[in-house]
């Protein structure tokens, strides 16, 4: 994948992760008229979009009493490309996303006829409790309360649907779940959700650092509409009741389903990384006795890499030291694709020149070398758990190739 196609998914999925490209939209009604006995709460939940950001899903707060013919559906995740300043402020990390409602015919249809899978889950609560969540819900759904600041794993659709429930409930969810471990952590779920887009899952990879693999709890794992889903469905009220007392599936996607278990990329990046290392191994030598076209496309190619590897490593540094984007702090990815990669790729543009290369661009070579196979041996350790076997696969063969080409080439000239 080129280096800006990676980029762009990696931004997109900060940007849109589980987002929802409608607008909010308002209504006439009594507010005044509280909901009556007849009236029902419904969690609805939207399976996996064929786009990369609705691969994690959506959810929404299906409200509806048919005495007072009150029927809306209330979902967050709102955003706007064209809002002012949106791409600053996600670069940065601050994200400003909404909530809004919709009357449920359309908000059905749009789903169905994007082909997602929807189910709708019948919510256990008293009246009061019902017309306390549209209270609260209309208080969100209001001026001035709208907007929040976004975050993809922390506050999102399926995370602010959570807590309304269970601000309502009386904190029942939480409390039922309390210091159970999920056996999950951020990155597997992501890891899971983004099977068959190697794209995307490599831009994801690369940019999620060492908080993203730590183990999260049945709360925290509640961030993906499907995880809800399913977690509430066993919940139970303090009277031994269920949460939930029904649960349906509206309508059966005939294409995108989630995925059950990870699909590991490994065996698609190493032969993809051992290729152009043996592909550098193989014009180093043909330089070395004395072929000036191999030396040309090692010098092109090998200054390509280390731009690649040079402009991927300085990304991954601004996230971690300069925005918000807190997952994507202490990545052990910094040793695979390093800044230091930019010294060599200027020293690349004097090898096509002269035909060598300059002795800080040789030493430079080395210390990313190096680097990056430190990467691979510190797994031994515990503390350097990061899941990025992917990421080594992907940078240490090309990087030891290209080391050894140079040194060859280099050996050959007199």
């Amino acid at each position: 994948m080129q280096y800006k196609h990676t980029i762009l998914f990696f931004a997109l999925f900060m940007a849109t992760l589980f987002a929802w490209t409608a607008a909010p939209t308002t209504f006439a009604q009594d507010r005044n008229r509280p909901l009556g006995d007849q009236s029902e709460v419904l969690l609805v939940t939207i399976g996996p979009g064929e786009l990369v950001w609705e691969r994690f899903g959506h959810n929404a707060l299906w409200v509806r009493d048919p005495e007072s013919g009150f029927d809306r559906v209330y979902h967050w995740g709102l955003f706007d490309f064209q809002s002012q300043n949106f791409w600053p402020k996600f670069l940065q990390g601050y994200m400003d996303y909404s909530i809004g409602s919709i009357s449920s015919p359309p908000f059905f249809q749009f789903n169905m006829e994007s082909n997602r899978s929807i189910w709708v889950q019948k919510i256990n609560m008293t009246v009061d409790q019902k017309n306390a969540l549209v209270q609260f819900l209309r208080k969100n759904d209001s001026e001035g309360n709208r907007i929040y600041r976004y975050d993809y794993y922390l506050d999102n659709c399926s995370t602010r649907v959570r807590d309304a429930l269970d601000t309502v409930l009386g904190g029942v969810i939480q409390k039922a779940v309390e210091g159970q471990g999920s056996g999950k952590s951020f990155r597997s779920n992501t890891r899971r959700l983004l099977n068959m887009l190697p794209g995307p899952y490599l831009g994801i990879q690369l940019g999620l650092g060492h908080p993203a693999d730590d183990e999260i709890s049945i709360w925290q794992d509640m961030f993906t509409p499907m995880s809800l889903r399913r977690h509430l469905n066993v919940l139970k009220l303090p009277d031994g009741t269920p949460l939930i007392l029904s649960d349906k599936l509206l309508y059966n996607s005939s294409k995108i389903k989630e995925p059950e278990r990870i699909q590991s990329y490994l065996w698609f990046f190493l032969p993809i990384s051992a290729s152009i290392g043996v592909l550098f191994t193989i014009l180093g030598y043909l330089s070395a006795i004395k072929k000036k076209t191999p030396r040309f496309f090692l010098g092109l190619l090998g200054g390509l890499w280390a731009l690649l590897s040079g402009l991927i490593g300085t990304i991954l540094l601004i996230i971690w030291f300069f925005t918000e984007h807190h997952f994507g702090h202490w990545n052990e990815n910094l040793l695979q694709f390093n800044p230091l990669s930019l010294i060599p790729a200027v020293c690349f543009l004097i090898f096509l020149i002269r035909g060598r290369l300059p002795k800080i661009g040789v030493k430079t070579l080395y210390a990313v070398t190096a680097l990056s196979a430190l990467g691979f041996l510190i797994q031994v350790f515990p503390i350097f758990d990061q899941v990025n076997a992917e990421i080594i696969a992907l940078a240490l063969p090309t990087h030891l190739g290209l080391l050894w080409a140079v040194r060859t080439a280099e050996r050959a000239i007199v």
